[in-house]
């Protein structure tokens, strides 16, 4: 059992830690951008849709910090869930480089296992992590459980050009980009059934799901390029 003391020395940023996990997300970048990938422009694309985000916001799938940090220039905190200690710990070192003025509360949690009461929470977000899930649909199941009436869901993931550019890259690295198959038309689909109106968004390798909650008359779908 990991003891406190030893989870604070864990959490412990030096600054040349901060800056030594800086020039490596610089150069994964330059990598997706000479790909035909572009991460600024693609998580400006997505906050451009998500925003405004308000009260208790969770984010689901923190990965290397790339949405939150800028997502925490916006709003003033974000709890974020990741299955994996190591790949958050890039997170909070991303976070830590760039100081943004929001701050973030990083958790350990498994998304199809939320820990918060019902109808908690008044906005949540994931970007490019759905297709990471085992199981979506008991991820969205979770989202809507926790996420209040009148709440904001916001889901970004890969386009299909996006995926083709991940797994190019993967494939010239000698690995295999993990992503277990789903479609946002299903999702769409699920939110109505639990009377959720959907706004969907393509653009910058990117499709963008924003849900609110309608009365129960039935949700609906907008789509928009």
């Amino acid at each position: 059992m990991i003891t406190k003391k030893a989870q604070k020395e864990m959490m412990r940023i030096s600054r040349q830690e901060a800056l030594d996990n800086h020039s490596r997300l610089v150069e994964r970048n330059a990598v997706f951008r000479r790909c035909g990938y572009d991460v600024d422009q693609s998580v400006a694309f997505i906050l451009s849709h998500a925003l405004p985000l308000s009260g208790k916001i969770l984010e689901i799938g923190t990965g290397k910090g790339r949405f939150l940090t800028a997502l925490l220039a916006h709003v003033p905190r974000v709890m974020t869930v990741d299955i994996d200690p190591a790949v958050q710990r890039y997170a909070r070192l991303n976070v830590a480089f760039e100081k943004p003025p929001g701050r973030a509360r990083f958790m350990i949690a498994n998304a199809e296992d939320l820990p918060w009461p019902d109808h908690s929470l008044d906005s949540v977000v994931s970007v490019n992590a759905l297709h990471h899930m085992k199981n979506v649909q008991r991820v969205v199941d979770e989202i809507l459980r926790v996420t209040k009436p009148g709440g904001k869901i916001v889901l970004a993931d890969f386009n299909s050009r996006g995926f083709a550019i991940m797994d190019k890259i993967h494939l010239q690295e000698k690995r295999i980009h993990e992503c277990l198959p789903y479609r946002f038309k299903d999702l769409v689909e699920y939110f109505a059934a639990h009377d959720w109106t959907t706004v969907l968004r393509f653009g910058n390798c990117q499709d963008v799901l924003v849900a609110a909650q309608v009365p129960a008359c039935g949700g609906g779908m907008i789509r928009k390029g």
